[in-house]
Formats: C-alpha cells, structure tokens, sequence
C-alpha cells in the first residue's frame, strides 16, 4: 500500500487544530454566543477534513487527471467556504449568521453533493454534466458569499465608527484578509478542478489550504483576545436604534426646566471633561463614546451636541487632538520610541496614527523625535 504523506500530515495538522478550537473557550456573555457556536461548528469542520485526509492519505485515492477527482475536490470546497465563510462573517457580524442560516446553507451543500453523487452511480457519462453544474453552482456559491462578506463588513465598519467615533477600518484589516484567504482557497480548489492539475498540484494544493487552516485557528485565536470591542458593538441581540441616536448632531439640545439648570448642567460637564482630560482618560481605547458619556456623567446625544454648539469641533477631532499633542510630549520629554508611541495614546493602528500626526504637526513622528 501505497501512502502520500502529504495528505497524512495535513490530514494529522488539522485533526490537531480541531483539538485545538475544542479547547479555545469563549466568554459566557450572551454577546459571544455567536462565535461560540462558529467555534463548535468549525471544530466539527476541521475533524471531517482531517479525518477525509488520513483516508486519502493511507488508502492511496488517485490524483490523476480525471473528472471524478475534480467533481470531489468541488463537493467538499462546498462545505469549506461555507464554514470558512461563516468564520469570518462572525468576525464583523454575529447576529447575521444565525443557525437558520446555516441549517439552510448546510442542507443545500447537502442536496448537491448527494445529487451529483446519485447521478453519477445511476446515470451512464454523466460525469461531464454533474462537472458542468457543480461547478456553476460553485461559482455562483462564491459570488453569493463574496457579497455578503462585503456587506457584512461594511455594516461593521459604520458601526464602529460611529460607537468609537473613530476610524476603525485598519483595525479590521486582518479579519477581511482572512476572508480574502478563503476565498484563495476557494478559487484555488476551482482552478484545480478545472485545469485537473494532477498529483503535484494537487499536493500543492493541500499545502496552502493546510497553511490556511492554521492561519484561521490563529485568527480565532486573536480574536478571542483582542476583539471585545467589536463584540460589544456588533453582537447587540436588540438592534434597533432609539430617536436620540437618530438624531443629527446639530439638534436642538433637550429642553430643561429653567435657564439656570441648563447653564448648571452645561458647567458640570465641563468639569467632567477638564477632569477627564487630566486624568489623561482620552488614551484609553475601545471605549464606546457612549461608555466615555456615561463616565462624564451625560449621554451620548447631549455629548455630540455640546461638541457641536459649544466647543464648535466634533469629539472626534478634539480627541484626536489630544492624542496627538500627548504623543509630541512623549518623544519630546520622555523619549517614547517612536515604534511604540501611537499605542501609548491610545490609537490601535500605527498607519492611522502616522496620518493623523502629519495632518497635525507637519511631520512624522520620527521626524518630530529627531527635531527634539
């Protein structure tokens, strides 16, 4: 008996990346829910893959160029992209992948892998026609989840922006280049099937799909630890937004009872800020503005609209000021290296952060660094 010992070790790497999404756990909040029930699905995934590939591997199944290799190789890219899919639609949008939609999903991979496989044990040459069909079915599988994706992951970057008032779009590069390997993988199985590559290719194949599954373990694994703060924003069960929310921020601000409350509201707030501002409170990062509102002893409505009428700037940019001008005080006074400054302000993304300091100062941080 022959064994490819391409298929045994890819086969033993995802069984231990199965193990591995077993014991990841994930908080008990009912906002993780979602990605708990993605993790127990992937696991599943990754064991049905692992185990397919120690068959494949010990039985020896022909690589050659042959129709029947590619209409396999389709099926089982089928169930890939939905899982790998639904991973990453997790990632920026939990509350769309419900488990209707993928009972749904599932059933329908189903249904196609059962029918070719009928059609080809009963019906003579018809091996070129269930290519054919899988195949458009493929890609039409890919486009479909390609555009979800993207709305999913539109939706999730308003939705940060406008609970952190801030740019949130490089934080989440990672999670769309996950999806962007996915789909690699995808593509590749169809380009695979298409051109029926044969052996080598196909040990190529099983290499870079084997190197993804260990990229999206790490993935999951990363998003376990620092992504709370889209978690807390994006997994909300009530998704509805309430009149003040909607409202735009030059709104009128809510009536008081008197002339003398209003300008005592106003005076309190801002104290609140002045104290927020020397307790150096404004590097924190994934707070919510509604969280920050709170702590100022406000609300998010009333925050916006004395930002507007009063301090005539957005939160935003008074904000981003002050990060800026405590970064200059870092490398001027402290000598913060400049490699590590943009976190110590409270600015995730180092690009974002060298962007916001050149509109500001002029120049790069290293270059301000070497001026002072």
């Amino acid at each position: 008996m022959e064994y490819d010992f391409i298929d045994l070790s890819s086969g033993s790497i995802t069984l231990a990346l199965a193990v591995i999404l077993l014991c990841l756990k994930m908080p008990s909040d009912s906002q993780w829910r979602a990605m708990r029930r993605m993790l127990r699905l992937l696991s599943v995934c990754y064991f049905c893959i692992g185990v397919s590939n120690l068959i494949t591997g010990c039985i020896g199944v022909s690589k050659s160029d042959n129709t029947e290799i590619g209409i396999a190789i389709l099926l089982i890219a089928l169930f890939q992209a939905l899982f790998l899919t639904a991973t990453c639609m997790v990632f920026v949008s939990p509350n769309s992948v419900k488990v209707k939609w993928l009972t749904v999903n599932t059933l329908l991979c189903t249904t196609v892998c059962a029918a070719s496989i009928y059609a080809l044990m009963q019906f003579d040459g018809a091996t070129q026609v269930v290519w054919a069909v899988d195949t458009v079915l493929y890609i039409i599988q890919l486009v479909y989840y390609c555009i979800l994706f993207k709305r999913c992951y539109t939706s999730c970057v308003k939705a940060l922006e406008e609970n952190y008032d801030d740019d949130m779009s490089d934080g989440l590069r990672w999670i769309r280049n996950c999806f962007l390997g996915a789909l690699s993988v995808g593509i590749s199985a169809l380009l695979f099937g298409i051109f029926r590559w044969g052996g080598t290719m196909y040990s190529i194949f099983t290499c870079v799909y084997t190197l993804y599954y260990v990229y999206l373990v790490a993935c999951v694994i990363n998003y376990r630890i620092k992504a709370g703060y889209i978690v807390k924003v994006v997994a909300t069960e009530n998704t509805e937004v309430t009149e003040a929310e909607e409202q735009p921020t030059t709104a009128v601000q809510p009536e008081k009872e008197s002339a003398e409350e209003m300008a005592c509201d106003e005076q309190n707030l801002h104290q609140a800020i002045e104290e927020w501002v020397r307790e150096r409170k404004f590097v924190k990062n994934d707070q919510t503005v509604e969280e920050i509102a709170h702590e100022l002893g406000t609300t998010h409505t009333v925050l916006k609209w004395y930002f507007t009428n009063r301090m005539h700037t957005t939160f935003r940019t008074w904000r981003i000021a002050l990060r800026i001008e405590e970064a200059q005080r870092l490398l001027r006074d402290e000598k913060v290296p400049v490699t590590t400054v943009h976190k110590m302000v409270g600015v995730a993304d180092k690009s974002n952060f060298h962007k916001q300091f050149r509109q500001i100062t002029g120049m790069t941080p290293r270059e301000f660094a070497e001026c002072h």
